[in-house]
């Protein structure tokens, strides 16, 4: 039987599928892709922590390359500050990562539904401007939901940002909640949700469209998702770093104890740093989500249909059981 993961994620469900069955996918989706989020935040986690650092110290007026930061953050705090902030990292993927492809499958269902009820409506592949909404939509939930771990995330990979020594993830969440209260836990949401909803909305459209290219080839499916993952992550990754410099000045630094706004934000850093500035931190940025975002795509394609032969398996056995 060839499931609906086994035919493309831009593929629509089977019409005699049963409420079981998309239920079964849906958790497919959800510990699939927490599983790959989680496992591929890990290995990248040193290329944000060198992004964080050159953007903050950009902020302050000290300019680096990518390997002069690098190198600073190796003579300052050894090769483990590398993976500093790793914990809430990996909590802001699993979850992440989770309700994006979960918030995904809901929009696409919803799409499919609707375009069943309309004649002419192509039936089996979502549009570009489908992938680019569906895409956006579903990333702007999962970037809403993990926002209090963002700001957590992003405060322990730079040490300097306050006198604090967070002890973990749970600490650093109650410790800025007492300090600064709710808005402190929501600090940078707009750029945040700016940095990964078109990241997104624009990631899945252009996946979608080289992948369905590809497979039209006969090439591998493992090789034709990472090569429309890379490519699709280097243009989503560029269109979006203004906001994600915005998002981390926002998130580390104050002026005289007071935070801007994301416009206020944006004057003082190209007022100080001209439009360059809102460049800062793009090679590790682009290097991170390009591989980020191709394995954990190429390891979700790969999982859901394998979790979801299991889930079947495991809910055969147990009503023959019963």
């Amino acid at each position: 039987m060839v499931t609906e993961a086994e035919k493309g994620d831009d593929t629509a469900p089977s019409s005699g599928s049963s409420a079981t069955g998309r239920g079964q996918n849906k958790l497919a989706s959800v510990l699939s892709g927490s599983f790959s989020g989680a496992v591929v935040s890990v290995c990248v986690q040193p290329l944000d922590v060198v992004r964080t650092r050159l953007q903050a110290d950009a902020a302050k007026g000290i300019s680096r390359s990518t390997t002069g930061a690098f190198r600073v953050l190796i003579k300052e705090q050894g090769v483990r500050g590398l993976w500093r902030g790793t914990s809430p990292t990996v909590a802001r993927l699993a979850i992440g990562v989770g309700v994006h492809f979960l918030a995904l499958e809901f929009i696409k269902d919803a799409i499919y539904n609707f375009g069943s009820k309309n004649a002419g409506h192509s039936h089996g592949h979502l549009s570009a401007a489908q992938a680019f909404c569906s895409g956006g939509l579903s990333r702007g939930v999962a970037a809403a939901v993990t926002c209090p771990v963002t700001v957590v995330k992003t405060r322990m990979e730079y040490v300097g940002t306050s006198g604090v020594q967070y002890r973990g993830t749970v600490h650093a969440l109650r410790t800025i909640a007492v300090s600064e209260g709710a808005a402190g836990l929501m600090r940078g949401f707009w750029p945040t949700l700016l940095s990964n909803a078109p990241f997104s909305a624009l990631y899945y459209m252009l996946y979608s469209d080289l992948r369905r290219r590809f497979q039209k080839e006969g090439r591998s499916s493992t090789g034709v998702n990472f090569v429309s993952g890379t490519v699709a992550a280097i243009a989503a990754t560029l269109a979006t770093q203004p906001a994600d410099v915005i998002r981390t000045r926002m998130q580390l630094v104050s002026h005289n104890g007071v935070h801007m706004s994301p416009l206020q934000t944006l004057k003082i850093a190209t007022k100080t740093g001209g439009a360059k500035a809102l460049l800062v931190g793009t090679v590790p940025r682009v290097m991170k989500r390009t591989i980020q975002t191709a394995v954990v795509w190429t390891l979700y394609e790969e999982l859901v249909p394998r979790v979801t032969m299991l889930s079947e398996a495991l809910t055969g056995s147990f009503k023959s059981s019963s």
